[in-house]
C-alpha cells in the first residue's frame, strides 16, 4: 500500500512517503513555526519527485501529538482535506509512540520528557520487548515531580525538557537522561506504525482529533 505520513507537532516538519515499509522519500527539517506555509508545497513536491499521483495513496498517516497546539491543527485540518477528496484510509498515531522508535538500540525502559509550559511536561513509558516497545502508562501530562514519583524502575529520559529539568533528573534514583540522540518524530516511523494499525481498522477522518490532553487550555474564550 503507497501511505503518506506526516507529522507537525515539534519545530520539525516531518514527511515521508513509503510503500508498504519501504520508504520512498522523507523530508526532516526544523522549520520553525511554518508548517502551515510548507506542508502541503512538501508533499506536492514529494509525489512529483517520487513520480506518484496522490490517488495513488491508499493509507495517510497523522502524528497526533501531543505538541504545538497550531501544529496540530493545520496537521488535522490537512489530512481531513485529502481525506474528503481522495477516500482514502486515515491513522492517527499519538507522536509519541514515533518517537520512542528513535530507541531501537536500547534495552532499557524509556520515555519522552517533553516541555508542556506552564510547569509541566508531557511524557509515556515504554518498556523494551523483543523489537518492539509497549507503552506501559497513558500518556501523561503533570508536573516532573508528580511524573518522578510514579516511577518504579529506571528510566531513560530524552526530550526537550531535559535542560530544563536537569537538576531534578539528576537527584531521582530511577531517572536517567540522554541528549545524544535526534528524537524528533520521524514521518518514515509513524507511517510504519500507521500502516501496522490500518490493519486492525481506521479512524474516521470527520472525527479524527489531536492528542491536546490539555484541551481545556486551549478553548478561546469569548
Amino acid at each position: 500500500m503507497k501511505t503518506l505520513a506526516f507529522d507537525t507537532s515539534t519545530k520539525f516538519l516531518s514527511v515521508a512517503l513509503l510503500e508498504n515499509n519501504d520508504v520512498r522519500a522523507s523530508y526532516h527539517e526544523d522549520i520553525g513555526i511554518r508548517h502551515g506555509e510548507i506542508l502541503v508545497p512538501t508533499i506536492k513536491d514529494m509525489l512529483e519527485k517520487t513520480g506518484w499521483k496522490i490517488e495513488e495513496i491508499g493509507l495517510i498517516c497523522v502524528g497526533l501529538g501531543p505538541g504545538s497546539f497550531t501544529g496540530l491543527r493545520i496537521a488535522a485540518a490537512t489530512v481531513k482535506g485529502f481525506a474528503a477528496v481522495l477516500k482514502n484510509k486515515v491513522v492517527g498515531v499519538p507522536t509519541m509512540d514515533a518517537m520512542i522508535m528513535n530507541f531501537r538500540g536500547t534495552r532499557r525502559s524509556a520515555a519522552p520528557l517533553l516541555d508542556a509550559r506552564k510547569g509541566k511536561v508531557y511524557s509515556c513509558i515504554y518498556e523494551r520487548r523483543g523489537e518492539a516497545f509497549n507503552r506501559t502508562t497513558d500518556y501523561l501530562l503533570m508536573t516532573i515531580d508528580e511524573l518522578l514519583d510514579t516511577l518504579n524502575e529506571k528510566v531513560v529520559f530524552f526530550g526537550d525538557a531535559i535542560e530544563k529539568y536537569r537538576d531534578k533528573l539528576n537527584g531521582h534514583p530511577l531517572a536517567e537522561y540522554t541528549e545524544d540522540i535526534d528524537w524528533y518524530p520521524k514521518a518514515a516511523d509513524l507511517g510504519c506504525l500507521g500502516l501496522e494499525r490500518s490493519r486492525e481498522g481506521s479512524d474516521a477522518p470527520g472525527t479524527l482529533a489531536p492528542l491536546y490532553l490539555h484541551a481545556r487550555e486551549c478553548n478561546i474564550s469569548k
